[in-house]
């Protein structure tokens, strides 16, 4: 029960990573010495130090001595590719430690193994935990990356005690959550590198789609107006991070990234918006609206988990909250002040 202790740990530090680590694996790392934690880091920009590494510069200088004599717990295989921050299975051999325990292996092609086969040859003994859930869930959009060629895809959205989206009215001025679950918004949105959100929900809301309420890098902004209903005079478009904007025809008038898309919000559509996101290397995208865009994905099947909201508010009439499949399974349900939480997985 030790091991799963430290790797949940592992889970946690990995959990701390934002949408800075883009596509690369969200990664935890801690070193124990007689069952004290001497070091722990987190990988937390891309193309910069890695877990294992800021764990290990993590050491204090009295017990610098120790490490050879510990053991390094990591959320995820290590890495063994020599890309813009060193190979990782090269740090572990450099530092002499001799004991490594981690969850599931790297997917990514070039590791998947190979770490495994390069430290037990340097005589480090090794140990996985390819079951353990809490890392599992941590690096899920790497595996449908590698699995479904395509980002992650999360729905978020927030209906009524009566099952709306928002009220009849669509004028009117409304708010469904309570304001510690919008600030739970805003620390998910620091931690995905796109949010998509449709054109009518654009000229109706005006969203800035920040993460204002919460500490992290702004997510990029993707809009899905196949009808051109955008002016251009909405806030994304003013921001100093272009949206990038799928638009019926071309919008040469419009502050932003435009790719021509088909009229219809069909699988090709909605594949054709994913193939090029994945191709920005964008590896995690989250749906916010409005319910056309979110009940397309639902249809088409192109999404992984929805994180729904209900509030204590009721509209009577309005616009329905989009249905998940009878399939979906419901993973988690928990109350956020007055707020219900519920989070499904598409398999």
């Amino acid at each position: 029960m030790k091991n799963e202790r430290y790797l949940e740990r592992c889970a946690q530090l990995a959990n701390l990573a934002d949408s800075r680590v883009g596509d690369s694996p969200r990664v935890g790392a801690v070193l124990v010495h007689q069952d004290r934690i001497i070091g722990e880091g987190y990988h937390q920009i891309a193309g910069q130090a890695h877990a294992e590494v800021n764990c290990l510069a993590s050491v204090r200088p009295a017990d610098r001595p120790l490490i050879p004599e510990a053991t390094l717990f990591i959320s995820l295989e290590p890495c063994c590719i020599v890309g813009r921050s060193g190979a990782c299975t090269n740090v572990i051999k450099e530092h002499g430690i001799k004991s490594v325990v981690f969850a599931q292996r790297d997917s990514t092609p070039g590791v998947n193994g190979a770490s495994v086969a390069i430290l037990e040859a340097a005589g480090v003994a090794v140990t996985e935990y390819p079951a353990f859930q809490p890392t599992l869930a941590v690096n899920a959009h790497r595996r449908v990356m590698a699995l479904k060629g395509r980002p992650f895809v999360s729905l978020k959205f927030a209906q009524s005690a009566d099952g709306f989206l928002r009220p009849a009215d669509r004028s009117a001025d409304y708010w469904i959550t309570n304001p510690i679950s919008r600030r739970l918004v805003h620390r998910w949105r620091a931690n995905t590198s796109a949010i998509i959100v449709g054109g009518r929900t654009v000229v109706e809301d005006d969203p800035s789609l920040t993460t204002r309420l919460f500490p992290g890098r702004n997510a990029l902004a993707v809009i899905i107006d196949p009808r051109n209903r955008v002016s251009g005079n909405e806030k994304l478009f003013a921001s100093s991070q272009r949206p990038l904007l799928f638009a019926g025809s071309e919008r040469k008038d419009i502050n932003a990234e435009v790719v021509v898309m088909g009229k219809e919000l069909n699988k090709a559509a909605l594949t054709q918006v994913l193939t090029l996101l994945m191709e920005q290397r964008l590896g995690h995208v989250t749906v916010e609206g409005g319910a056309g865009i979110l009940q397309a994905f639902i249809r088409a099947g192109l999404w992984d988990e929805a994180r729904v909201f209900t509030g204590k508010t009721s509209f009577r009439a309005g616009v329905p909250a989009p249905e998940l499949p009878a399939a979906a399974t419901r993973v988690s349900v928990e109350r956020v002040g007055s707020d219900l939480l519920e989070v499904y997985s598409r398999s």
